[in-house]
């Protein structure tokens, strides 16, 4: 039986023959890039072929012109100016590339990144005494600020000019400012939305140093590996100028000159190989937010600075020291938050509320995170502070539950509440959780149905066996590279007659021998599927994704399954 609700993705097949003609490529290749929207040749090929030539102008970012003649000012009179970032990878890298840059032209720049716990998220009054004690009357923000009002406000009063560079959505009003730099502004000219905070930071920077005179490609080259691990690491859509900025700035990291970048590099283990999408999201980026999340974002930022070797490894190690103990406390979170589940029978709440005393906020967001990929349900796991009467919570959740709505409605019993539709956190007070709880599980069990709660794949196309083939393997790089909003493909193939079936010693893995109609025998693998055993001569239909499988030292082709499903009669309405 099926594990997830299967959709296609609708395909119109004269505009895949169109773009297969003028573009050369194999007919599924054509087809699968008109079911993720891309008609239109040029558009087709723009996408195929990511260019820097590609990126709108900054200056139709708003406010980017009058933020752009303030710093100029700066690096004129060599004034000093504060920058304010966040303690995450996307405000970590923004902060560093501000730095690197204004260093560059001669600017004494100083950063401040908040504590999680003392300051929170956002431009914090605090910013005054920091701006303060390095002579700075100018406040450069990155990554946050676009709702910081009375922060804002407090600089003014000081006697503070602020810039704000951000791209988190605005509120109805924007900050007292001098220049609010945000692609989400309703009154933005700027081609693409979806930029990182370190992705804003970036064409700023970059209109600032077009506007000196000085060589924008050089510039470019010498931050675009810090743009990919804040854009990766934030979870940005790869796609329009977000994929052409990772795609560069994978080949910059390679290559990367940043004594730290290349030391965290090798304790992470990833040696000389060329570097992926999955590496920064798993590897580079957490422990980059370990920092944050365990001690002080500075040391992050300390080591993107860093030029000395010895400093850098020694950082390095402590970065990677966090992120182990980082992993200890979530796991430690999950376990308990697992036997809450089971000890209270909480599935059959259609959403998920845990809690306990003594859980590190800084890790609760991942953890519901892992339980939404467990059980696939909205998830709120919230740790309890009894000296300080309040409990944090961090919210993850699935697409057919827009927590926009929810969080609304639950503004008025918290202290601080906010996110977006997939994710969100709030402080609330002890005495009004039992009540937040119930409307957050009442909400949940009225506007959800049993079927929002069984995952989806989104198939891209229907192939035969046979069109698996060297070709469309190697067109297939061209999409990348993977991440949010550019999935690797998912394919469905009929009738697939299994051949043998095993699992793995610890019966976790299903291990197949298949042949699809009019092809050749392969190798398939459903990692986490030992629950599903086949009989061979069976007959099944197969979600799955190609892959190259080089175990032992060559390449064959090798189908990861998602999902399969013995095939009955009009089993196929759905298509």
């Amino acid at each position: 039986m099926a594990r997830y609700r299967w959709r296609m993705r609708e395909l119109d097949r004269s505009k895949a023959t169109r773009l297969q003609k003028e573009l050369n490529l194999s007919q599924p290749m054509a087809q699968l890039l008109v079911a993720r929207g891309y008609h239109d040749p040029a558009d087709a090929y723009r996408f195929l072929h990511p260019s820097l030539s590609d990126l709108g102008d900054p200056l139709l970012l708003p406010d980017c012109e009058r933020a752009v003649q303030r710093l100029r000012q700066a690096v004129q009179r060599k004034e000093p100016v504060l920058v304010y970032g966040d303690y995450d990878a996307d405000g970590v890298t923004a902060t560093a590339l501000w730095l690197f840059t204004l260093r560059r032209l001669g600017v004494p720049a100083h950063p401040m990144l908040p504590h999680r716990r003392q300051e929170g998220y956002d431009l914090h009054p605090n910013a005054i005494e920091a701006a303060r004690r390095v002579g700075a009357t100018l406040v450069l923000t990155c990554d946050c600020g676009i709702r910081a009002h009375k922060a804002v406000d407090a600089l003014n009063a000081a006697g503070l000019e602020v810039l704000i560079t951000d791209h988190h959505q605005p509120d109805s009003t924007l900050p007292n400012a001098q220049a609010v730099v945000n692609p989400h502004r309703p009154d933005s000219r700027y081609p693409f939305a979806d930029l990182s905070g370190v992705g804003v930071a970036f064409r700023v920077a970059e209109a600032l140093v077009r506007a000196l005179g000085l060589k924008v490609d050089k510039f470019r080259q010498s931050v675009l590996d810090l743009v990919a691990i804040g854009t990766v690491a934030d979870v940005m859509p790869l796609l329009g100028e977000n994929r052409v900025l990772v795609a560069h700035g994978l080949q910059r990291l390679q290559h990367t000159t940043r004594v730290g970048l290349r030391q965290l590099i090798e304790v992470a283990g990833l040696g000389n190989r060329p570097l992926t999408t999955r590496d920064i999201g798993f590897m580079i980026g957490p422990r980059l937010n370990a920092a944050g999340r365990m001690e002080d974002a500075h040391l992050a930022l300390q080591l993107l600075m860093e030029e000395n070797i010895e400093a850098a490894r020694m950082l390095a190690k402590q970065l990677d020291r966090h992120n182990r103990e980082r992993q200890r406390l979530q796991q430690a979170i999950l376990d308990e938050a697992l036997a809450q589940i089971e000890q209270e029978e909480l599935l059959h709440h259609r959403a998920l509320f845990v809690r306990s005393i003594g859980w590190h906020h800084g890790v609760i967001g991942l953890v519901a995170s892992k339980l939404v990929n467990l059980f696939y349900r909205p998830t709120f796991v919230v740790a309890l502070e009894e000296e300080a009467g309040i409990a944090r919570g961090s919210i993850r959740s699935i697409p057919t539950f827009d927590l926009t709505r929810v969080l609304a409605l639950m503004k008025p019993l918290c202290q601080k509440c906010g996110g977006h539709p997939a994710a969100g956190g709030f402080v609330v007070d002890l005495e009004r959780l039992e009540e937040l709880r119930n409307l957050i599980l009442e909400t949940a069990q009225r506007e959800l149905t049993d079927e929002d709660l069984m995952p989806e794949l989104l198939i891209d196309l229907e192939v035969n066996g046979h069109e698996m083939n060297g070709r469309l393997m190697s067109e297939l790089k061209l999409l990348e590279p993977f991440g949010e909003g550019n999935e690797t493909p998912l394919f469905l193939c009929r009738a697939v007659h299994v051949i043998g079936s095993r699992t793995s010693q610890d019966g976790k893995h299903l291990f197949l021998k298949i042949r699809p109609e009019g092809s050749t025998v392969l190798d398939a693998v459903l990692w986490d599927g030992g629950d599903n055993p086949l009989e061979p001569d069976t007959q099944i239909d197969v979600v799955f994704q190609p892959e190259e499988d080089t175990y032992y030292g060559y390449g064959t082709i090798r189908w990861k399954l998602h999902d399969f499903e013995e095939p009955l009669d009009n089993a196929w309405g759905y298509l």
